[in-house]
């Protein structure tokens, strides 16, 4: 059964790219400028004209040749087409029956006519090619107003840390046409930590500032792969957890922080105008540096303190680790200057 839906799809594949060889090979194709779509006229296709002067042609296009399509008894050139349709499979021969709403080609509308020159009609490959090559073109056409490089700089918001409370504004200049440099700047607002008495890790809980820089290169149009510096200094008081220590219970403490990160990134930036909307993801690892000013402890599933010593003083530990980086977020803001 396998090897029959092979055989199949090799048989399909086949006939679909040596179509335009067999008996009506050469072709006109339409292409919709408001969609980016293309439609086929081919050779034995039967459809209806308009003309310019007025008249109309219905019927079975017997031959194409260059900018003229003929059929029986008559020809058009493509400059005289007005409108045109793919004629209805029910239509008797003597009737168009056209649905005017639904025309394939309107004169001086969202469409444009195509006429492949001869040297594509070779061989199967060289049509491909052409054809590949004209799709790839128009999609180059269609996505470059969204292109942001036309500027030099842009002011951005990172809006998916305000999620975790965090305020961060950007700048990113241009340096070369495909080379850039963005710097980050962020607030960091703390919520006290009793809010999250039972989850182990300080989620929330700091305050601080947090700092990215990196360069991004822009290795293809609104695409680009940044290597990202990333530093945070952070602080909380008067925090109930158990983190950087594995233990029974949580502590009540202050800790001073630093993370030193490195992380990879890929991005994707469009304009909008002069709107542009930024997003990216990636990952990396961190080197976190802390300092803790452990005041007591928590029994476990208890919410009564016991001090480390009668007048409060605190014990002091400096720890390092290592942790992950995540990046994930999106940013919105404006561009300046061509």
């Amino acid at each position: 059964m396998k090897r029959f839906f092979t055989l199949l799809f090799i048989v399909a594949w086949f006939t679909a790219v040596s179509q335009p060889f067999r008996r009506g090979s050469h072709v006109i194709l339409i292409r919709n400028i408001s969609t980016s779509r293309f439609q086929r006229i081919n050779e034995n296709s039967n459809i209806s004209i308009l003309t310019t002067s007025g008249k109309i042609i219905s019927g079975q296009v017997s031959l194409i040749k260059a900018d003229t399509v003929f059929f029986h008894d008559t020809l058009v050139r493509i400059s005289d087409i007005d409108r045109l349709y793919f004629k209805p499979k029910f239509a008797s021969p003597d009737r168009m029956l056209l649905d005017e709403s639904r025309p394939v080609y309107v004169a001086g509308s969202h469409w444009q006519i195509i006429c492949p020159p001869d040297t594509v009609y070779r061989n199967p490959w060289s049509y491909q090619v052409y054809f590949h090559n004209l799709v790839a073109k128009e999609k180059k056409e269609r996505l470059k107003p969204m292109d942001p490089l036309v500027y030099k700089n842009y002011l951005k918001w990172n809006v998916a840390k305000i999620l975790h409370l965090e305020l961060g504004i950007s700048y990113e200049g241009m340096i070369s046409k495909k080379l850039s440099w963005e710097t980050e700047l962020s607030a960091i607002l703390g919520i006290p930590s009793w809010y999250f008495s039972t989850i182990p890790y300080p989620v929330l809980n700091y305050n601080g500032i947090s700092v990215t820089t990196y360069p991004k290169f822009y290795f293809i149009p609104r695409t680009y792969v940044s290597i990202v510096l990333m530093y945070r200094y952070l602080w909380v008081k008067g925090m109930r957890s158990t983190w950087p220590d594995d233990i029974t219970g949580s502590q009540f403490q202050d800790q001073n922080r630093n993370d030193y990160g490195l992380s990879l990134r890929i991005g994707f930036m469009r304009r909008y105008g002069k709107i542009v909307v930024d997003y990216y993801v990636g990952g990396g690892i961190k080197y976190i540096t802390v300092h803790e000013l452990v005041y007591g402890y928590y029994e476990e599933d208890s919410n009564r303190l016991h001090w480390n010593h009668a007048n409060h003083s605190p014990d002091t530990a400096n720890k390092t680790l290592f942790g992950a980086v995540f990046n994930l977020g999106i940013k919105i803001g404006l561009a300046i200057g061509h």
